[in-house]
């Protein structure tokens, strides 16, 4: 009778001890794979991380370059001048006197006028500085950087009196023209049109310098602030 009863009890604790090892193997299983997608996570998670990081660098690596970018502008004001053409029309009204006799004459002159108009950018003139908010450049206001260009120019005589030398005068009336043109100029380059049209040309520049540059993604808002 003890044999069976021993026998008994050997099989009961071998089947205890299998179902213990079945459980700590299955614990265990369970316990490495919480851990690889603990660990799969976390590698996700760090990836994002270091993108994000990379990326929101990327929308301030502008600031590493804006010494270049004043320095690439340095002089090149004729280049980054903005073109305003105009057309005019000067009337002429022309009185001669002799021997008693008046005669009176109306000369119409038309003609087209281009002018340059930028800033000054030799390099003590302006400066350039910026952070995450924006980029401000500094400089004098406008100004004609070249003579005004006089275009295509035509006349006619309104009335015409019989002392009233016509090709003399016209002539003369177009050699005061460039005068007259530099005269207009200076009201000109004070439009707050021509000012803008400036600001967008440097602006446009600018903006394109600094977005070729290495790990720029973005280029802030860029605005002008004058002496």
């Amino acid at each position: 009778m003890k044999r069976p009863v021993i026998a008994i009890a050997v099989t009961a604790v071998l089947a205890a001890a299998l179902a213990a090892a079945a459980t700590y193997q299955y614990v265990q299983f369970s316990a490495e794979r919480h851990q690889a997608d603990l660990l799969s996570k976390l590698h996700v998670v760090e990836q994002t991380l270091s993108e994000t990081k990379s990326e929101l660098l990327g929308y301030t690596t502008f600031t590493q370059y804006l010494e270049v970018t004043r320095k690439a502008i340095t002089g090149q004001t004729r280049f980054l001048a903005a073109r305003v053409d105009r057309e005019y029309v000067h009337v002429e009204h022309i009185r001669r006197s002799a021997l008693g006799i008046q005669s009176d004459a109306t000369i119409i002159l038309k003609y087209a006028v281009e002018y340059s108009v930028g800033y000054d950018l030799s390099p003590d003139s302006f400066s350039v500085a910026g952070d995450v908010s924006g980029i401000t450049v500094t400089l004098k206001r406008p100004e004609l950087v070249a003579s005004p260009a006089i275009g295509a120019i035509s006349h006619e005589v309104a009335s015409k009196g019989l002392l009233i030398d016509e090709k003399e005068h016209v002539i003369a009336l177009q050699q005061q023209l460039t005068r007259i043109a530099e005269k207009q100029g200076d009201a000109i380059k004070k439009e707050e049109a021509v000012i803008a049209l400036c600001e967008r040309k440097l602006g446009e520049f600018l903006r394109d310098f600094l977005s070729k540059q290495p790990n720029v993604r973005s280029v802030p808002t860029i605005t002008f602030a004058y002496r």
